[in-house]
């Protein structure tokens, strides 16, 4: 069915890296594994399915980004290899269309790098963003913090999400320099905490999810200049929930026309159908238990029949069939335990 690799919060000794297949039934089986990481949260895999990048995410000392190869008969992984990301927790990592640039972001660090994907799959540093700023709340939002970038599908601005700084920065990319050159930014709604976000397969829609007021955000997306619209911002979490929630990772089904979100604490997935009129808006449609404890990431198969929770706090990966017509989520009872997984990467 389809081949991945997650990502975890395992320590230096322990796998933090596996190579796993979903089967047909929606079952997991597990492959071959790599230790000799500090925390390997995040994962980005290129198109081809010969390259795996691999952060290790630090507290404030500045953390690593690896290059591996991928053998394609096995999965195992051969490394290339290591490059300082010149910031602490890098947390994230996004490849422009060519896949010949490759963004890594540093929580901690409060800054972007920009490094070059050589022929042989060998990373070298070209440029870094360094944020400023800060939102209203002191105890997440004292300073800058990136948590993702994302590019647009002309390939020619890259998006991050400032946690810190209420803020999408837009850079425009300069390809032939190789240079993360700063356009603007959006302000989003003040302690909304933008994390993570997800294009419409058409291209003209920005789907924000927010960590601190646990919101999706729906903006237009003008390609030309990269502006944002604001558009819609719906709740994830049920309006009778009192308890602690963050939200974490967002998704649009592979069709256009389902997306979903992440909460942490409700420990759910928040499904929505997309407006099919050209506007994009979102109605809820149900909020799923994520099968565990702390659903940090979430994943859907290439074929967009099965979703796959990685559940950090219940070491858990659990198994999700998607209901093509409705989007609705029905657990398919398979579960695969694994330590603190937080990111799952399908080939």
């Amino acid at each position: 069915m389809g081949q991945f690799y997650t990502g975890s919060y395992a320590t230096k000794e322990q796998e933090g890296i596996k190579a796993m297949r979903l089967l047909d039934n929606g079952g997991l089986a597990e492959g071959s594994g790599l230790a000799g990481i500090h925390h390997p949260s995040f994962l980005a895999v290129n198109a081809a399915g010969t390259r795996l990048f691999a952060v290790s995410e630090t507290g404030a000392e500045p953390g690593s980004v690896f290059s591996f190869a991928i053998d394609a008969g096995h999965g195992t992984l051969s490394p290339i290899n290591e490059t300082s990301t010149l910031g602490g927790s890098p947390c994230h990592l996004t490849l422009d269309a060519k896949e010949r640039l490759l963004i890594a972001t540093n929580y901690s660090g409060g800054n972007v790098c920009l490094f070059a994907i050589g022929e042989d799959g060998a990373l070298t540093l070209a440029d870094q963003a360094v944020h400023e700023g800060r939102g209203p709340r002191n105890d997440r939002q004292e300073a800058p913090h990136p948590h993702s970038s994302i590019i647009d599908a002309g390939n020619r601005f890259a998006l991050v999400a400032d946690l810190g700084t209420d803020e999408i920065v837009h850079y425009r990319i300069d390809h032939e320099a190789r240079k993360l050159v700063r356009h603007h930014a959006t302000k989003t709604a003040a302690g909304a905490g933008p994390r993570h976000m997800a294009f419409h397969p058409a291209g003209d829609r920005l789907y924000v999810v927010h960590e601190l007021d646990c919101t999706v955000a729906v903006y237009g997306y003008a390609g030309e200049a990269s502006e944002l619209t604001l558009l819609q911002t719906v709740p994830t979490l049920p309006e009778t929930f009192e308890g602690e929630s963050t939200c974490a990772d967002i998704h649009v089904s592979n069709d256009g026309r389902f997306l979903y979100a992440s909460n942490r604490g409700h420990d759910s997935i928040a499904v929505y159908r997309i407006a099919q009129d050209g506007n994009g808006l979102l109605e809820l449609v149900e909020i799923m238990s994520s099968g565990g404890r702390t659903p940090r990431n979430f994943a859907i198969s290439p074929d967009g029949g099965f979703m796959l929770a990685a559940n950090q706090d219940s070491d858990s990966i659990v198994s999700f069939r998607i209901d093509a017509a409705t989007g609705r989520l029905q657990p398919t009872g398979d579960a695969f335990a694994s330590v603190k997984p937080v990111c799952i990467a399908f080939l």
